[in-house]
């Protein structure tokens, strides 16, 4: 969530350092804006003052009257490499020096984004390693935007952003660090139709039909540049993460509501004379942006030369960190002023206390005058409850019927069959159902090989898991078999689409387990569930004697769909071709073959589901 005052103006003082070094003065960058004039006697000393934020409008008014005032093609980069070459960053530079390599201040990017920007978060998703045949360093970034924040809004902060981080290695001597960038956020469409740096090009650029159009500058043809792709994820760090490795959807490809996968890959390059506009290989509208960062080994002579810095340096170190001191002062004096606050609020505290001990001695007397009155409502109480008890039994009765259905339903259909007078005590019925079966892969060397205290524990998250989604589609929970469940669909409540509820159900079971995965690592194992589902007339309703009935499902059909849950790999749903029939319009499928089914006449079909 981005605050209104989002952007700190540490960002401001390095753009007006910068350009101050270029055309020996910033005049005019701050005119006409707004700042808390009650505090501060100009805008510049408002907006060159690193402790303060500033709204996004105002920082992007400033950013892009500098660009103005500095005509050049690579300025938003330039700017943000300043940082370090002009030492802008105020009393963030002295921090840097404390750090004994480039990899110490990229591994704390996030620290430093946090204290000045709140429009987005940086993760380290792979800390700088060494490459020994490269001889080169390499990190990986993810910059994800606030949900309430667009990055269609910031194009010029991007440029920044890698400035400041490819110039960080030049602090120990190193060139420059390489940043990749093969994942971007921006929306193409928007960006590039109304932001401001690509607005004169008139390209026009519209997504139809999976493929991405624009007037080309040079001879305003209209030409496919671009094309709709599936981002592919890799394992980077113990992590799933989009790097830029796709390909291409099936003609039949139906986005979910959680698919993050669908990007534009530019194919083809847009120059408009001098200036590049579009990059083949470029990929948009990715859910975050990926910045592959490179830079080159520290030699010994490079690590003490950062240590052993002039005098000159050293003692601007002292003077930023006595600035530091100071602004810790200022905190320390808001602090003790919040304590004279408290002070004061304890001693109205004592006061209200002492007023409640009054009160207290004269409810004692008060009392006693009630207690009288309380025994004559008693021998009036006494009197309702006579007429109460039949009401009781009568509720009773009705709690024994909510626990028995509880056993087995939803909150939700447990309270539609109580209004409408139903219960579990038919006999056996014949009735067109899906039956679901799961099991945990491997669960018995989980056994073997964890404390059953940590086995409650895993157990116990993945059943309440599972259960909470079998009830979001009002599945009835027939049994719960060790790690196994079964589940049916279609009674007591009949239902008209209880084949797509039921296989609806099992995708959303494969995707919250994908969810659990990481828990279940910790202690070593990998959690996979195989899911068997079959659609047909089955036997339902009470077995068993007076002393133990069970509410089941029985017959061939269902021995078909545990048959089904033995075959499912981890992370397999398999369905039969009755299933299948329903739902082949619905759901993408890849047909696995037949198997034969004690009981079972004739072989039966099974596709697998794909989620």
């Amino acid at each position: 969530m981005s605050r209104l005052d989002c952007v700190s103006n540490r960002n401001t003082k390095i753009i007006a350092t910068y350009v101050e070094s270029k055309i020996g003065s910033f005049q005019g960058l701050f005119d006409g804006l707004s700042y808390p004039t009650e505090e501060y006697a100009s805008a510049e000393a408002f907006y060159l003052n690193e402790d303060e934020w500033t709204t996004f409008e105002n920082h992007e008014q400033i950013f892009r009257r500098a660009r103005g005032l500095i005509d050049e093609p690579d300025f938003y980069y330039n700017c943000g490499a300043s940082s370090i070459k002009l030492q802008a960053w105020g009393r963030f530079h002295y921090f840097m020096r404390l750090f004994a390599t480039p990899a110490d201040v990229i591994k704390r990017l996030p620290f430093f984004n946090n204290n000045s920007n709140d429009t987005k978060e940086i993760e380290v998703v792979l800390p700088p390693v060494y490459d020994k045949r490269a001889r080169k360093f390499k990190a990986i970034l993810k910059v994800q935007y606030h949900e309430d924040f667009s990055p269609n809004r910031n194009y010029m902060g991007d440029p920044y952003l890698r400035g400041i981080i490819s110039y960080i290695p030049t602090m120990w001597g190193l060139a420059p660090a390489v940043i990749e960038q093969p994942l971007n956020s921006y929306d193409p469409v928007v960006l590039l139709n109304n932001d401001p740096d690509f607005m004169p090009y008139r390209l026009d650029v519209k997504i139809e039909d999976g493929f991405m159009t624009l007037k080309d500058p040079t001879d305003d043809r209209r030409v496919v540049v671009g094309e709709r792709i599936l981002l592919e994820s890799e394992i980077v760090n113990g992590k799933m993460v989009f790097l830029g490795k796709y390909s291409r959807p099936s003609r039949d490809y139906s986005p979910g509501p959680w698919d993050k996968r669908e990007a534009i890959l530019i194919t083809r390059c847009v120059q408009a004379g001098s200036q590049i506009l579009l990059t083949a290989g470029e990929i948009f509208k990715a859910p975050y942006f990926i910045l592959i960062v490179t830079y080159d080994n520290l030699s010994f002579f490079q690590r003490l030369r950062h240590v052993f810095n002039s005098p000159k340096k050293q003692g601007d170190s002292g003077r930023e960190m006595a600035e530091t001191i100071d602004q810790l002062r200022r905190t320390i004096k808001a602090k003790n002023t919040a304590y004279l606050t408290l002070e004061k609020t304890n001693l109205d505290l004592i006061s209200a206390k002492t007023m409640l001990d009054d009160y207290a001695r004269k409810l004692e007397k008060n009392v006693e005058e009630r207690t009288l009155e309380l025994q004559n409502a008693k021998d009036e109480l006494m009197k309702l409850n006579q007429n109460l008890e039949a009401k009781v039994k009568t509720q009773v009765v009705q709690l024994e019927r909510y626990k028995e259905l509880r056993r087995f339903l939803s909150p939700k259909l447990t309270d539609r069959i109580l209004e409408g007078g139903y219960g579990l005590d038919t006999g056996p019925k014949r009735r067109m159902m899906t039956v679901v079966f799961t099991d945990i892969r491997g669960f018995s060397a989980l056994t073997d090989s964890l404390e059953p205290e940590e086995l409650f524990h895993l157990l116990d998250n993945y059943m309440s898991e599972m259960i909470r989604i079998i009830h979001q589609y009002d599945g009835t929970l027939n049994k719960i078999v060790g790690d196994g469940l079964v589940v049916f669909f279609g009674d007591p409540i009949q239902m008209e689409d209880h084949w797509e509820r039921a296989v609806n159900m099992a995708i959303d079971m494969q995707k919250k387990i994908a969810d659990l995965k990481d828990q279940w690592r910790e202690y070593g194992h990998e959690l996979g569930v195989g899911i068997g589902i079959n659609s047909a007339f089955m036997t339902v309703g009470n077995i068993g004697s007076d002393m133990h009935r069970d509410y089941t499902v029985i017959g061939n059909q269902v021995n078909v769909a545990a048959r089904l849950e033995a075959l499912a790999k981890a992370g397999q749903i398999l369905i039969t071709q009755r299933t299948y029939s329903k739902l082949k319009d619905m759901i993408k499928t890849e047909e696995i073959g037949t198997i034969k089914v004690k009981g079972i006449h004739d072989p039966i079909r099974i596709y697998n589901v794909v989620w």
